[in-house]
This record gives structure tokens, C-alpha cells and sequence, in this order.
């Protein structure tokens, strides 16, 4: 018998032979390629940016990473009480090819307005696409959110969106692209 070599995500053509595979493959195995060939089809727009001195603003972090229309959507969560971030930030870019681009300006380099000891770690988020991230904060929805500092940067036509006015948006499925 000639081995059989595993399709690759660029063999598979549709859900149904991605589907078939658990039977040629464990069931892991088959919902790996199932995972990657959805976000392939979606693209990756979403990166997580850890490292980010304490001290830092969105403010400050926007000032460094200039926005011309590469983002629509930018999110550096803050402490309980507010006074510092969490060290870590979610930008989601409006093609796959910015987010790209960003990992390789910023991965392994340090932020300039503030001394930082570790380098930034720029990987791609468990969360894609402006909806997704969202909607993610709708289920994280606290108290700190009202505050202004706290809010994420919301972009969407041009038009900056609080969190409020993205959720009511988002409700209305036919009047947001779904990324």
C-alpha cells in the first residue's frame, strides 16, 4: 500500500472534505484543519500586543503606533482601580495584510515614551475581526468601562464609536460588515 499523506488546508476544498476527515483522522486532527481553514477564509486581522509598560495610555500608545487608517479598533484594558494598564493591548486591523505588517514593525521592539524592561510580544488574538472583539466586550462589560480612559478606540466609517454606540451596531447585524 502507498502511504497516504494527511490533507493540507490547501488540498481541502470544501466543509464536506474537511468533514470527512475524521474518519481519516482523529477527530482533533480533523477540527485543527477545520479551525485554520476558517480563519484563513476570515483572515487575521486581530493582534494581541503584550509587554506594554504599565504606565501607559492608549493615548500614548496610539501617539507611537500612528493610525492612518490601518485599525478600526484598539483596546489596552486597565487595572481594577484604573491608574495603570494590564500590560497587554487588542488591535484589530482592517485587512490582514496591516496586521502583518504591524507584527513585523513591532515584535521584539521596545515602546519609546516609556522605559520598558521586556520587549513587545506581538502574536495574532484567539478573537478576530472588529465584531468579534466587540461583542467580546459586551460580555465583559464592568463598571471601569464608563470611564473614559478605559474605553477602547472604536473606528468604523471614518467615525470614532463609543462602546455604547458600537454595541447598539452590532445588534443590527445588516448594518455592520461581519468581520
Amino acid at each position: 500500500y502507498a502511504a497516504m499523506s494527511k490533507p493540507s488546508l490547501d488540498t481541502l476544498s470544501t466543509m464536506d472534505d474537511m468533514e470527512s476527515l475524521s474518519g481519516e483522522s482523529t477527530h482533533s486532527e480533523a477540527m485543527a484543519l477545520v479551525s485554520e481553514a476558517k480563519m484563513h477564509c476570515l483572515g487575521m486581522t486581530t493582534v494581541m500586543v503584550r509587554n506594554i509598560p504599565v504606565m501607559y495610555t492608549q493615548e500614548m500608545l496610539v501617539s507611537e503606533c500612528v493610525n492612518t487608517g490601518t485599525f478600526d479598533f484598539l483596546y489596552l484594558p486597565r487595572s481594577g482601580n484604573g491608574q495603570t494598564n494590564l500590560t497587554y493591548a487588542f488591535i484589530n486591523f482592517v485587512s490582514e495584510e496591516h496586521a502583518l505588517a504591524f507584527k513585523d514593525q513591532w515584535h521584539k521592539k521596545r515602546l519609546t515614551q516609556l522605559v520598558a524592561r521586556k520587549p513587545l510580544n506581538i502574536s495574532f488574538g484567539d478573537v478576530q475581526g472588529l465584531r468579534a472583539n466587540i461583542m467580546q466586550l459586551k460580555k465583559k462589560k464592568t463598571r471601569l468601562m464608563e470611564a473614559r480612559q478605559c474605553q477602547p478606540i472604536i473606528i468604523k466609517n471614518g467615525q470614532h464609536l463609543t462602546l455604547q454606540q458600537a454595541w447598539d451596531v452590532c445588534g443590527k447585524r445588516s448594518t455592520w460588515i461581519s468581520q
